[in-house]
This record gives structure tokens, sequence and C-alpha cells, in this order.
């Protein structure tokens, strides 16, 4: 009868066992494939939205406030390899994030990878002509190092946020200049 309980247990105890290794393993693919999506639709034409990014360094605090200051390094055209440094408030401490720009579509796509903490973004931001503007789509895996890979979602959701509240703010001053242009033109000129 004892052998028989044994045999139970260590038949128990292995199903056990291999439930939790799937369990980690699904955890892990979940982890790794952990990725966030911003989209916005702007009422602009793409070229005008694309060059928005390219010219970070002079428009960032246009639609984020908490940004000190920005400086591009190289000088120059903006291209392959240029990166971003930000200062910028969070949580009443000014921080420092650095964002690369590895490849340049013109007037479709813009891959990047980032240093914001203990996070490495990276991914790629694309822009799509349409009836009503241009779509530029954020899609961004967090990419957290060490045991804080374990929040990768977490952190996803936390970056969707982020962006959604960026690229609506992108929208509002990319049409808000769009608005004042026309109401120029409208102007009888002085005399």
């Amino acid at each position: 009868m004892r052998t028989l309980i044994d045999k139970r247990i260590i038949i128990g105890s292995a199903l056990a066992a291999a439930v939790a290794t799937t369990a980690m393993i699904l955890t892990h693919k979940e982890i790794r494939m952990a990725k966030m999506e911003s989209t916005v639709t702007i009422a602009r034409p793409v070229e005008e939205v694309f060059r928005f990014f390219l010219d970070l360094d002079r428009n960032a605090r246009t639609t984020d406030p908490n940004v000190e200051s920005v400086t591009k390094t190289p000088e120059g055209p903006t291209g392959p390899g240029t990166t971003f440094l930000f200062r910028q408030r969070a949580l009443g401490a000014m921080r420092e994030t650095a964002t690369t720009f590895v490849s340049i579509e013109p007037n479709r796509r813009i891959e990047i990878e980032a240093r914001l903490g203990p996070l490495r973004p990276k991914g790629a931001i694309g822009f799509d002509q349409t009836n009503l503007g241009t779509t530029v789509t954020v899609r961004l895996n967090p990419n957290p190092i060490g045991p804080l890979k374990l929040l990768s979602p977490v952190f996803a959701r936390i970056g969707e946020r982020v962006w959604d509240k960026r690229l609506a703010r992108l929208r509002d001053a990319l049409e808000r200049s769009s608005e004042s242009q026309l109401s120029d033109h409208k102007r009888p000129a002085a005399r």
C-alpha cells in the first residue's frame, strides 16, 4: 500500500512540475512578446508629420510639457544614428533619456531604440497617408533589463498610455498650427 502511495506522490509531483514549467514557459513567452501600440490620425500631409519627428530637437517641447531640453547629435540633418537626448521632469526629479533613430524610410517609417531608466525600448514609428491626413502608429517593445523583464506587460500598458497622450498632443499641435496658418492667409493685408 505504501508503494502505491509513494508512486502517486511521485506522479503527482511530476505532473505539478510539468504544469509549473509550462506556466513559466508561457509567462516568459508572454513577457518576451509584450508590445505596445498607439495610433493617431492627424489632419496634415505625411511629409509635415514626418518632418516633425525628424526635428524633435525643435518640436518635442511643444508636445511634452515635461521636456526641459532636447539635444541632437550629431548636428546637421537627422539620419540613421542620430540621437536625441531629452532632459525632462518625472516624479519631481530631472532625468535624461536618449532615443536613437536606427533607420529612416522617408515619409514611411522610423526605427528607434531608446534608453529610459531600466527600459531599452525598440520598435518603429509608421506613417501612412490617408484620406483624412496621416496615420501615425507607434509600435514598441519596452524591453526592460534584468529582473524587471517580468514586468514587461505592465511597462507595455504604461507605455501605451504615455504614447496615446503624446500622440494626441502632437495631433493637437500640428492641426492647431495648420489652423493658425489658414487664418493668417484669410486676414486682410495691413495697409
